[in-house]
């Protein structure tokens, strides 16, 4: 991502000092098994008394009792038709834990007693176990206030941010605000895997890490220690065999005025670790190991930087975040609307020849082929879109691109151009405002 280098300079000895000092990366620990939507803070199917025992009134024999949580801990019981809440760091420093139920302390049911102190015993010593492992960023960034972190089934987010103001004028302290983030990188991920046709079965990792940090120097000296990279405003690392999934951003508010810039800028970096992770080793031969490592940037920029923009676009109509190597990265090719950009291109004939760009990693694109790769792609998820969930899929067996054209929409590559810009003068013309 963009570096700021006079900034960089200022920070490299904190950051030197940090690298130094950094934990090895380490996966979160797993969660036990979840017994109801809203993870360990649901209510189970309601177990029965065994044969003899008495039935108690305090508890209407369940071998628990609610407890007065404070309202905002109804977010630990956030959940989805694919996902829970795991753990929050916030409700685990809490007066029992964020639960809003505990074993029945007068219970006649000895069996339900038991059944309801064991379930809340592991949550426990589970969220007592998370937490000591969270609090290594904490001490790592120095950060003055504890860091709040939410684990989802498929996302770790880690924010410090006291507050934010979304576009439809809602307020959220930091605790709010890493459940909504979490919330929405869920539905994201849903939403991802449905339209191409990906399952949890076919990653190599299904947790994926989301730092936001509200200072540059905790971003500094977060990121070489969880990506092995440095770098402002947003540092990566996708997932792979053998490391994790991790981004690390630290929100600079020339960069990402509103919240909505700094959800766009999340929703083009988790982009990339999805494709990054779809790699299932029963795709290949014995001894094959496809591409690797298993990303696409380096040997199908194109598809990697087009799918990233065409999810930027198609969220608000607009995208900024460029995963670029230029002399000036804050050149720009044309206007903010790129369907308008490559529609003036397409007529006056300023196309850059495809068979040449999709030979370039994602670094070697330059604006103006970051704008061509999206409307491509664009194209191409127009005419299917589980294909390109396939294109993926054939990209980590290093098919060759005429090859995926041709197996996955049927186009011959010497025809692909010609079909695009006549999709294109129709699509994309000032006439047309689908």
């Amino acid at each position: 991502m963009k570096s700021a280098a006079a900034l960089a300079g200022a920070l490299l000895v904190l950051v030197g000092a940090a690298a130094a000092q950094q934990p090895a990366p380490t996966a979160p620990p797993a969660a036990p098994p979840v017994v109801a939507p809203g993870g360990a803070g649901g209510a189970p199917a309601t177990p029965q008394p065994l044969p003899g025992e008495p039935r108690c009134g305090f508890c209407k024999t369940t071998g628990r009792v609610p407890f007065d949580a404070d309202p905002e801990f109804v977010l630990e019981q956030d959940h989805g038709d694919t996902w829970t809440t795991q753990f929050c760091s916030v409700a685990l420093d809490s007066p029992n834990m964020g639960l809003p139920w505990q074993p029945c302390p007068r219970c006649k049911t000895p069996s339900l007693h038991a059944i309801a102190q064991k379930e809340w015993d592991d949550h426990k010593a589970a969220g007592d176990d998370w937490l000591k492992e969270r609090r290594k960023v904490d001490k790592l960034a120095a950060v003055d206030e504890p860091l709040v972190q939410v684990q989802t089934t498929h996302f770790l987010i880690i924010w410090n941010i006291p507050r934010i103001s979304t576009a439809d004028k809602k307020n959220y302290d930091a605790h709010a605000a890493a459940h909504l983030y979490a919330r929405r990188m869920e539905a994201f991920y849903a939403r991802f895997q449905t339209m191409f046709g990906i399952t949890d079965a076919d990653n190599m990792k299904n947790v994926h890490t989301i730092m936001v940090f509200e200072k540059p120097e905790q971003q500094a000296a977060a990121a070489p220690a969880y990506t092995g990279l440095d770098g402002f405003p947003t540092v990566k690392r996708s997932g792979g065999s053998n490391h994790e999934s991790t981004v690390v951003t630290w929100w600079d508010k020339s960069e990402f005025p509103k919240e909505v810039d700094m959800w766009r800028h999340q929703i083009h970096n988790i982009v990339h670790q999805l494709t990054a992770v779809y790699y299932n080793f029963k795709w290949f031969k014995p001894g094959e190991i496809g591409l690797s490592p298993p990303w696409l940037n380096d040997k199908y920029g194109w598809i990697d930087e087009g799918l990233a923009h065409w999810f930027e676009i198609d969220f608000d109509k607009v995208a900024r975040t460029y995963c670029i190597r230029e002399a000036n990265v804050d050149s720009r090719w044309g206007g903010s609307d790129w369907r308008k950009n490559i529609f003036k291109a397409v007529s006056d004939g300023d196309i850059p020849p495809f068979a040449e760009i999709i030979l370039k990693a994602s670094p070697a694109l330059s604006a103006k082929e970051n704008q061509f790769c999206w409307s491509w792609v664009d194209y191409l998820l127009k005419l299917d879109t589980l294909a390109m969930g396939k294109a993926i899929k054939l990209c980590k067996q290093k098919v060759q691109t005429r090859d995926i054209l041709k197996e996955c929409w049927n186009i011959q590559l010497i025809d692909f151009e010609s079909q695009w810009k006549e999709w294109v003068l129709e699509t994309y013309a000032p006439t047309n405002k689908k």
